[in-house]
């Protein structure tokens, strides 16, 4: 059949009722409603799954801070004898409180100093020099036992270089209660007493787990001198350094302030 071009083609169109009418449709309704239980059990499943990972992540750092206090007591003393531990065990509740308790003795030593700065400034500043430390130190000989084939894992690096630093707290300490005001012999004299064989316990223990003999000296010299250079820059140089951050926190307000100030005159 043909139709011509004078008849009127047929159009459908929508309307509001028939919207309205497939709101009102029970098939339309139990689709929607499936359709948004479906979203529903989809954003619980994912919250779920995070979570479980996220427990999963706590779990496994939980074997390293089940540690009883007789133990920890035991490896912070055997820290200081330079003797080559047949087996070391590690965990990371130790090392922690030994940073935090440096931490602490590094602000009394300041305090001592009679440096004062702006609030936030001093804590700040030794929270991140002390744990970035940790954690720097950690890397770069973790990164040399790479090199040289050293069969020693991250996490026995990060504990054994944690409960080394346990001499800086000592060391800090000492010094807070006494040290002469224009000799620092009194400083070295104690840094050789009890730093030195703490950082050559933890290079002999490093040496002894290398494949080469011929790295062992390079291994052990590596230890020391970085855990010997990060108290001496403590004692000299950590000072300077939160006196310059004092003084630009000190001036950005003033900086801002005359900013502002001619701006206004400007405008």
């Amino acid at each position: 059949m043909q139709y011509s071009d004078s008849e009127p083609r047929q159009r459908t169109a929508s309307s509001p009722g028939d919207a309205q009418q497939n709101a009102q449709n029970p098939a339309f309704t139990e689709n929607l409603h499936a359709q948004l239980g479906h979203m529903v059990w989809e954003a619980g499943s994912k919250q779920i799954k995070d979570s479980f990972n996220a427990y999963g992540r706590i779990d496994y750092f939980r074997p390293y801070f089940d540690v009883e206090p007789k133990q920890v007591r035991d490896r912070l003393f055997q820290s200081f004898i330079p003797k080559l531990p047949t087996t070391v065990t590690y965990d990371l509740y130790g090392p922690s409180m030994v940073v935090l308790t440096m931490v602490a003795f590094l602000l009394l030593n300041m305090k001592s100093g009679g440096y004062t700065t702006q609030d936030g400034t001093l804590i700040g500043s030794a929270m991140v020099s002390c744990f970035a430390a940790w954690i720097i130190m950690s890397t770069v000989i973790s990164t040399m036992c790479y090199v040289v084939n050293v069969d020693v894992g991250f996490v026995h690096t990060i504990s054994l270089v944690g409960y080394s630093m346990t001499s800086h707290c000592l060391v800090l300490l000492l010094t807070a209660i006494y040290h002469p005001s224009h000799d620092h012999m009194y400083f070295f004299g104690l840094l050789l007493l009890f730093c030195f064989p703490s950082a050559l316990r933890m290079g002999m223990y490093f040496a002894s787990k290398t494949r080469d003999p011929a790295h062992k000296l390079t291994v052990i010299a590596v230890c020391v001198g970085i855990h010997l250079l990060y108290l001496i820059y403590l004692h000299f140089g950590f000072h300077v350094m939160v006196e310059e951050l004092d003084e630009m926190l000190g001036e950005s307000p003033n900086v801002i302030k005359a900013a502002i100030s001619a701006t206004n005159a400007s405008a």
